[in-house]
């Protein structure tokens, strides 16, 4: 007969043994090798305009997209053009977040897609109902193609048009990638000798 015990005491398991037959020898378990506890430590995970990011990989720095940045006619007014440069796939969704300190007023355009202005509201209470903090453009349905080598920076684009409140420096915003459709083929980040550059279509 095999009998398992545990005393509990404030919660905290104090003891477990183990007996055999009617023997009053009892020895504790071991602690180490294959029987060492299990532990696990949580990622940090980062915070940016005051929302948690989705990734496809939260532990890997990515780099999906590449930008340029154009200064339009008028006070603050910029375009941004997005490109996949993803090894994932087709970018379906992305979140642009503009530099600390710059605040969007204003979506004038985008060449594709579903693009709004979002942010966190709720803040202002009855008293200013249309506070929004962390203003950012969320683009949806986009539908960027991915490149055919992330070397080359030939996936799909988009622009969005837009007006802020300070000058904008693309370099210091951020952009991260929500939702994609995997590719089944591995993208390759290099291209080997005597492999011709192929290209993609529909970009926007």
């Amino acid at each position: 007969m095999v009998a398992v015990c545990a005393a509990i005491v404030g919660g905290v398991v104090a003891a477990l043994v183990l007996t055999t037959g009617a023997s009053d020898s009892s020895a504790r378990l071991p602690t180490t090798g294959e029987w060492a506890p299990l532990t696990h430590s949580r990622p940090k995970v980062p915070i940016i305009g005051g929302g948690i990011p989705v990734e496809l990989e939260p532990l890997k720095e990515r780099k999906d997209f590449g930008t340029t940045l154009v200064t339009l006619p008028g006070k603050h007014h910029y375009e941004i053009t997005f490109i996949n440069i993803s090894d994932a796939g087709v970018i379906n969704s992305f979140q642009w977040y503009p530099p600390l300190g710059v605040h969007v007023t204003r979506l004038l355009r985008s060449s594709r897609g579903h693009c709004t202005l979002t942010g966190l509201t709720g803040f202002g209470g009855n008293q200013f109902p249309g506070v929004v903090l962390y203003p950012n453009i969320l683009c949806e349905g986009v539908d960027l193609e991915a490149p055919t080598c992330t070397c080359l920076g030939n996936g799909g684009s988009l622009s969005i048009a837009f007006t802020a409140d300070a000058e904008v420096k693309a370099i210091a915003a951020a952009i991260k990638l929500r939702t994609a459709t995997l590719a089944f083929d591995r993208i390759p980040g290099f291209l080997t000798a005597g492999t011709t550059p192929a290209t993609t279509t529909g970009s926007g």
